[in-house]
């Protein structure tokens, strides 16, 4: 059984484009918005990993398999050898410390909300800086 050179090629590629498009929008989603793009003067590691991180769609569970655990992306920063079956319940007790010491827990709703936070910072991002 042989492949044709084009099929070839096309199975050879194709799953590594979806995949890195997938893995992309996933992490990038995560890290490049408003509030999380610009670290916080702290010096403290846990804290600059809460700061710089954002979670999404906690508690969906097309959010949670599509993302393969990443929209628990705080958690994976802080724990990042804890298998991402665990990520949803170390959320809470997260939740709760950031609280207590005044961190801010970023979280958008879902997807949608993860993207439009995402479009608007990278848009932000493209004006030129006002020198003064």
């Amino acid at each position: 059984f042989l492949f044709p050179l084009w099929k070839a090629m096309i199975w050879a590629t194709l799953p590594g484009i979806v995949l890195s498009v997938c893995f992309m929008a996933n992490t990038q989603i995560n890290h490049l918005t408003d509030m999380c793009a610009h670290a916080s003067d702290s010096t403290n590691f846990y804290k600059h990993q809460i700061v710089t991180a954002q979670n999404f769609g906690n508690g969906s569970l097309f959010c949670y398999y599509f993302s393969g655990g990443l929209n628990y992306q705080i958690e994976h920063h802080l724990f990042p050898n804890i298998n991402h079956c665990h990520l949803p319940e170390l959320a809470k007790g997260v939740k709760r410390i950031c609280k207590k010491h005044g961190v801010p827990y970023n979280h958008a709703a879902g997807y949608r909300d993860a993207m439009k936070r995402h479009a608007a910072h990278t848009l932000e991002m493209e004006k030129k800086p006002v020198i003064e």
